[in-house]
């Protein structure tokens, strides 16, 4: 009979670092980075405060490396769905669909913004959270690139502006469904697919007239000169 093999260090360690992680994923969504100790993460995950320094310097590195995580994962399914297969359009509203989907499916929506209000306090740990935001973005500009490549007319604005944008209206819904719960999934893909139907009508040379223009600047003030009246 032969004898069961036993977890190598590598292994033992990986199943540490990933206890840790999980453990402070859910103390994090509960009682904010502030409010979690370090003692409570590790016991939490069945291990000593030590084992937990043997694997993070901190607990702002533990979430960093959630970042990194969750950010390298998104960005390989958004790049397996943008594969230039389909209508662009079709493309675009699936890619949308499924990161809207994934990310409000666990803890992620609550996570990422209570450390955007920690970032908003500690100057050092903002600083690295841009960095990773900038390098995910970055990510997302040669994943455009390369979905582009074959399309019939240039994009009409810079592929860093169009990530960053996408980007922002990501977080924007996520932060509104955090409010409001009962906000359909589907209204963010719908939103980047008339987002990016508009850049496809400016690169063939499509824009509004001064009038189009004119006519929604002054939907958007009437109520408040209605109110002043």
């Amino acid at each position: 009979m032969s004898r069961k093999r036993g977890l190598s260090r590598t292994e033992k360690q990986e199943r540490t670092r990933r206890a840790l992680l999980v453990a402070a994923s859910r103390l994090f969504c509960g009682r904010g980075l502030e409010g979690t100790s370090i003692d409570e993460i590790a016991e939490a995950a069945g291990y000593t405060k030590s084992a937990f320094y043997a694997n993070f310097k901190s607990k702002e590195e533990l979430f960093l490396v959630m970042l990194d995580e969750k950010f390298s994962h998104e960005l390989e399914r958004i790049d397996r769905t943008l594969a230039g297969t389909h209508e662009p359009d079709q493309e675009a509203r699936t890619a949308a669909a499924e990161y809207i989907h994934f990310a409000s499916d666990d803890e992620w929506p609550r996570l990422y913004f209570q450390f955007a209000a920690y970032a908003a306090r500690n100057e050092e740990f903002r600083q690295a959270l841009a960095t990773r935001q900038w390098a995910m973005r970055d990510r997302l500009v040669k994943v455009y690139e390369r979905w582009i490549k074959d399309f019939d007319a240039d994009p009409p604005l810079p592929l860093a502006d169009i990530a960053a944008m996408t980007y922002f209206m990501a977080d924007g819904f996520l932060v509104d469904r955090l409010i409001e719960p009962g906000l359909d999934e589907d209204l963010y893909p719908a939103m980047l697919a008339v987002f990016f139907r508009g850049l496809q009508a400016m690169a063939l040379g499509w824009e509004p007239s001064v009038e189009a223009a004119t006519a929604g600047a002054g939907s958007q003030r009437a109520p408040a000169s209605r109110s002043a009246a």
